[in-house]
């Protein structure tokens, strides 16, 4: 992300015609440089959100004042990048009362030293983001309260959205590094037992794995496992070409009945970036079709809580996955496919 360098503002307390920062409507540079002052090393404004880089030993005392002072209350996401003189780590704010204020923070690291401070202390929802930012990109978080690989195994070597990541390198583990998998037995120390539900993979409605820990009946503490069905898309994508080898992809992302939803996503994000217009009967189409795309989703996410859940093999399930069966012909119907529709193109639909 290429910012300019901060321009010298004077202190709204001490110029009377300083504008002030009221937490309502969208912000922009000024306003980002007047709450966070010397922590800013450079801002850009962009269309949606101003952008700002602050120091990496900046995180928690500038993302605070967001908060306080700015009203930027949410943390939607975080993105991890290298690049070829650095990381970037950009944690992207909201407010919960006014969807046009937002901001991107970014936190630049060298790459010999890739280490920032922790957003998780501010925004709990930073916990996991920053997680998958060490595990997939390499990036530290200092505070962090359980810096550790989120979607690979602890034994993987290296980290796979590297620009130095050798792909066709194979990952091998010492067997005494591995050897016993096992958790170790604390009926000494505890009257708490670790119980392992799953590794299972129920249909299409997602693979999970929990570690759970009970407390006599009570569950006391449940550890979720989520890397069984993670690819490293992005490096496929940065490979590929906008126009017809990333499509493919969004559908997997979630193919229990989200596919079209994804594909949107992509499209909108490509189209505006080469200032394609849609037609409006492309968009008409897209509508349709991704609002039952949506419906699709809706039908097993309820029949999915039924069986699982509830326990309700009967009546919620049958009749979430009979109503759901009808969408889906609708959508083969209409796209082709019944799962992974690849349905969206670049400027409209692939056909009607």
């Amino acid at each position: 992300m290429s910012l300019e360098r901060p321009r010298q503002t004077p202190d709204s307390d001490d110029d009377p015609a300083a504008p002030a920062d009221d937490a309502s409507g969208p912000l922009d540079a000024d306003a980002l440089r007047r709450a966070l002052g010397d922590a800013v090393l450079a801002t850009e404004e962009h269309v949606h959100a101003p952008a700002v880089q602050i120091r990496p030993d900046a995180v928690q005392s500038s993302l605070s004042a967001l908060r306080e002072d700015l009203g930027l209350d949410h943390l939607s996401c975080v993105t991890a990048q290298e690049y070829e003189d650095r990381y970037e780590s950009v944690y992207h704010l909201k407010s919960y009362d006014d969807p046009t204020r937002e901001a991107s923070v970014v936190v630049p690291t060298p790459r010999s030293d890739p280490v920032s401070e922790s957003a998780a202390p501010v925004f709990r929802t930073a916990e996991w983001h920053e997680r998958e930012a060490y595990d997939l990109v390499g990036i530290q978080y200092e505070d962090h309260p359980d810096l550790r690989r989120i979607l690979l195994p602890e034994t993987w070597q290296g980290h796979p959205l590297g620009l130095d990541y050798d792909r066709t390198r194979p990952q091998v583990v010492r067997y005494d590094e591995n050897a016993n998998p096992l958790a170790e037995d604390g009926r000494a120390d505890t009257n708490t037992m670790l119980l392992n539900i799953g590794p299972h993979h129920p249909a299409t409605h997602g693979v999970m794995h929990l570690q759970v820990t009970l407390d006599g009946e009570q569950v006391a503490d449940v550890e979720p496992d989520i890397g069984y069905i993670h690819r490293c898309e992005e490096q496929m994508c940065q490979q590929g070409t906008y126009r017809h080898q990333i499509m493919p992809y969004p559908d997997r992302w979630d193919w229990g009945g989200g596919g079209l939803l994804n594909e949107w996503a992509y499209a909108r994000t490509a189209e505006a970036l080469a200032d394609i217009d849609v037609p409006e009967y492309a968009q008409v189409l897209r509508t349709l079709a991704a609002e039952l795309s949506r419906i699709l989703s809706h039908m097993l996410a309820v029949g999915a809580y039924a069986l699982d859940v509830v326990g309700d093999f009967t009546a919620t399930f049958m009749y979430a996955m009979r109503d759901r069966e009808l969408v889906q012909n609708i959508l083969e119907d209409l796209t082709g496919q019944r799962l992974m529709f690849n349905y969206f193109r670049l400027g409209g639909v692939v056909w009607d």
